[in-house]
């Protein structure tokens, strides 16, 4: 009987091990997994930021030389609402 016990504790000491090094093995990956999307996140974010520029709009003298001098106000107000639209 005490053999018999002894090889139980035995089996299952194992078994526990082998788990706890299974369970080890998954959390390595998920932290992986996890750092690589987070790594993957920033790259993205800076690529976005990158292409994020500040609103440029057109000068008198732009809107003078395509023959709308007469108009700036209305190129004014168009400018107005398509930043309002793009930031």
């Amino acid at each position: 009987m005490i053999i018999k016990r002894a090889i139980a504790v035995e089996s299952l000491t194992k078994v526990c091990e082998e788990s706890l090094s299974l369970i080890k093995l998954l959390i390595e990956a998920d932290n992986e997994v996890y750092a690589k999307g987070f790594e993957d996140g920033m790259v993205a974010q800076s690529e976005v930021q990158k292409t994020l520029r500040p609103w440029v709009g057109l000068t008198d003298e732009e809107i003078n030389q395509m023959g709308l001098g007469n108009y700036i106000k209305v190129v004014r107000e168009i400018e107005a609402k398509l930043k309002e639209k793009n930031t």
